[in-house]
C-alpha cells in the first residue's frame, strides 16, 4: 500500500518519532512508522523494504541515537539506493557519521522543532498537506503563555561558576513569575531538567511548555556576559537573541533587560504594578547578592551542611547591607530547615524569629516572610500564632499559591486535616500540576478518612505523576508517592505492583514509606523486609518502626516471633542502644 511518508528512527527516540507521526498525519500526509518493533533478523528485508518501496519520501530523525543505529544506517542506504527524497530532521544538533555523510551529502536538515518548516520542506518535495495540523506540540493548559527558563551553561574559564549561572536563572523566574499572563516553570523544574536525558520537543510536549529561554554566563573575576534566547517550540523560531557584557555591578541591569525582552518577545503587556516589580531589586550591593546566590545553591541541597553554608554566607551579606531584608527571610528559612532536619538547637529558631522581624521591618510587604515565620512558631508549639502568620499570608498574597500551602502544611502538620484539605485544595487552584501539593492534599484526604476526595485528588494526581516519571524515571520519592495514590485510590493490585518494583531504593525515607505503603495493603512480610532495608541504609527514626512492630491487634505486630520480625527488631534495639551511648 502506497504512503507518502516512511519515517526512520531509532528505537530510543520512539517518542518523537510517534509524535511526528501524529502531528503529519493531523495535515492529511499518510506515515508509515515501525510502531511495534519489528524483529531485524526474520522481516527487516520484507515488511521494512516494501515500506520503502512504497513511500513518496522518506524522513530520518537524526539524534546521537540514530546515528549510531545500524538499521537507521540501512534504512537510509535502501533509500539512497531507490532514489527516494529524503528529509532528515534533527532532533538536535549531531554530528554524521561517515555513512550517512555520504548519502546525506548536499540534502538540507530541518530541526524537528519546526513542523512548518518540515510542513514546507515536504511541499518542496511534492508532498502538499491537505491541511494545517491539527494537532500541535505543545497543548497550553490555559490562556496564560507558557514559559520555562532553561538551566543556562557555565563557560567560564574556571568552569566553577555554576551556582552563578543557577542563580541568574533564579532569579528570572521570580521576576517573571509575577506577571499574570505568563505560566513561568518553577526552580526546582528547572534545576530538575539538568537529569533530563531525551529532547527538547517531547520534554515540551510532556510538560505542555511552548516557550523556552536558554542562555549561557560567562564569569571571570569581576568581568561577566550572559547570552540569553528566546525560543517558540511550536514554530522552532527563536523570537530573539541578545549578548550582554559588563561587571558585577551592571548585573541588575542586565537581569532586567533581559526579563524584559523576554516580556517583548512573547507580546506580553505589563500592568504598572507588574513593571515595577520587575525592576525590584533587593539590594544595590553586588557582592551582597553574590553571596545570596552562593546561599542558593547550598540551600537547595537539602543537606545540614548545606543548610549551614547558606546561613553563613547570608549573614556575610547581611554584614555588606543591612537593609537587605531578602537575605535576612531566607537566613530564617535556612535555620528553621536545619533545626527540623538535623540540628534541634531553640536558639536556631530564636534568631529566625529575631531575623524575620527585622526583615518585615526593612520590607512591611514581603509577604512570603510569614511562610519561615508561621514554620518556626508552629515547632515552637505556639500553633494560634503559626496559624495567624500564615492567614496573614494569604490576606496580603491570596493569588500566591505558597501563601495557600503555607497554611495547609500548618494544618497537615497540626493534625487538622479536614482543614488541611481546604487550603491545599486553594493552592491547587493556583497552581494545578505541582506534585508536592497534590500529594500532600491527597494524603490529607486519607488522615481526614475522605474516600471520596481521596481518589478523586488520586486519580487527578496519578497521570501528573506518571508523566513526571516517564521524564525522571530515577526519581525515589516520586515513584514511592505514584505507588501510594495509586492505593489511596483504591487501585491496589496496581500499588502492588508498583511497591514490589521499589526493593531496590537506596532512599531510607523512600524504603520506610514503601514499607507502610506494604502494611497498608496487608502485605505484611514484604512491609518487614522493607523496613530491615531502611535501616541498613540510614533511616533512624526507630520510634515510627517500633510503632508497626508492636501492633499486634492488627497488622506487622502479628507476625511476631517469627525470623523476620526479630530480625528487624535486633537492627531497631541495637539502634536504640548504640544512640543512648
Amino acid at each position: 500500500m502506497a504512503t507518502d511518508i516512511f519515517i526512520s528512527y531509532s528505537r530510543k527516540d520512539s517518542d518523537q518519532a510517534n509524535l511526528l507521526a501524529e502531528l503529519l498525519s493531523s495535515a492529511g500526509l499518510s506515515c508509515w512508522i515501525d510502531r511495534q518493533g519489528i524483529d531485524v533478523a526474520t522481516s527487516w528485508s520484507g515488511e521494512i523494504v516494501d515500506a520503502i518501496d512504497a513511500c513518496s519520501a522518506f524522513v530520518v530523525l537524526l539524534s546521537p541515537n540514530s546515528v549510531e543505529s545500524k538499521n537507521v544506517v540501512r534504512e537510509v542506504s535502501l533509500a539512497f539506493e531507490k532514489n527516494k527524497k529524503i528529509l532528515p530532521l534533527d532532533l538536535e544538533p549531531v554530528a554524521l557519521t561517515r555513512d550517512l555523510q555520504y548519502h546525506l551529502a548536499g540534502i538540507q536538515r530541518a530541526p524537528m522543532t519546526n513542523i512548518d518548516a518540515i510542513i514546507r520542506a515536504l511541499g518542496k518535495l511534492g508532498l502538499e498537506a491537505t491541511q494545517a495540523p491539527t494537532i500541535k506540540l505543545v497543548k497550553e493548559t490555559d490562556s496564560r503563555k507558557s514559559l520555562m527558563i532553561l538551566p543556562f551553561e557555565d563557560l567560564s574559564p574556571t568552569g566553577d561558576n555554576a551556582w552563578f549561572a543557577d542563580g541568574i536563572v533564579s532569579e528570572m523566574i521570580s521576576a517573571l513569575s509575577n506577571i499574570k499572563a505568563l505560566r513561568v516553570t518553577d526552580t526546582a523544574t528547572t534545576k530538575d531538567f539538568k537529569r533530563y536525558q531525551g529532547t527538547l520537543p517531547n520534554y515540551a510536549k510532556e510538560m505542555g511548555i511552548r516557550y523556552f529561554v536558554s542562555g549561557d554566563v560567562r564569569k571571570f573575576g569581576d568581568n561577566i556576559k550572559i547570552t540569553s534566547r528566546l525560543l517558540d517550540i511550536e514554530t522552532g523560531d527563536h523570537l530573539w537573541q541578545d549578548s550582554m557584557k559588563g561587571v558585577m555591578n551592571d548585573i541588575f541591569d542586565i537581569q532586567e533587560a533581559v526579563a524584559l525582552k523576554v516580556v517583548e518577545g512573547l507580546k506580553v503587556h505589563l500592568a504598572s504594578d507588574e513593571m515595577k516589580k520587575l525592576a525590584e531589586r533587593g539590594t544595590q550591593n553586588a557582592e551582597a547578592y553574590e553571596l545570596n546566590l552562593k546561599a542558593s545553591e547550598y540551600f537547595h541541597r537539602q543537606s545540614k551542611e548545606g543548610f549551614q553554608l547558606a546561613a553563613q554566607l547570608l549573614s556575610e551579606a547581611i554584614a555588606l547591607d543591612p537593609a537587605y531584608a531578602n537575605a535576612f527571610s531566607f537566613k530564617a528559612a535556612a535555620l528553621a530547615n536545619l533545626y527540623r532536619g538535623y540540628t534541634r538547637d531553640p536558639a536556631l529558631l530564636e534568631e529566625g524569629l529575631t531575623l524575620i522581624t527585622e526583615a518585615r521591618r526593612l520590607k512591611p510587604d514581603l509577604w512570603a516572610a510569614y511562610n519561615p515565620l508561621s514554620v518556626i512558631l508552629m515547632i515552637q508549639g505556639k500553633n494560634v500564632e503559626a496559624e495567624a502568620a500564615a492567614l496573614e499570608y494569604i490576606r496580603n498574597a491570596p493569588e500566591d499559591f505558597l501563601s495557600h500551602f503555607a497554611l495547609g502544611f500548618f494544618y497537615i502538620s497540626t493534625g487538622q486535616n479536614a482543614n488541611a484539605i481546604a487550603s491545599y485544595e486553594e493552592a491547587v487552584k493556583r497552581k494545578p500540576e505541582y506534585l508536592v501539593t497534590l500529594f500532600s492534599l491527597a494524603l490529607a484526604c486519607n488522615n481526614a478518612k475522605e474516600e471520596e476526595k481521596r481518589k478523586h485528588w488520586s486519580e487527578i494526581a496519578i497521570p501528573l505523576y506518571e508523566k513526571r516519571l516517564k521524564l525522571f524515571p530515577d526519581e525515589e520519592k516520586n515513584r514511592v508517592q505514584h505507588a501510594l495514590l495509586l492505593y489511596f485510590a483504591g487501585r491496589d493490585d496496581d500499588a502492588r505492583a508498583a511497591a514490589r518494583k521499589l526493593h531496590e531504593l537506596r532512599d531510607g525515607n523512600a524504603l520506610y514509606n514503601t514499607a507502610c505503603l506494604h502494611c497498608m495493603l496487608k502485605d505484611y512480610s514484604a512491609g518487614l523486609l522493607t523496613f530491615g532495608k531502611a535501616i541498613q541504609v540510614g533511616f533512624r527514626n526507630m520510634q515510627l518502626i517500633k510503632s508497626f512492630l508492636d501492633d499486634e491487634d492488627e497488622g506487622i505486630g502479628t507476625l511476631k516471633g517469627t525470623a523476620e520480625w526479630e530480625a528487624v527488631r535486633e537492627l531497631v534495639e541495637a539502634l536504640e542502644v548504640t544512640s543512648a551511648g
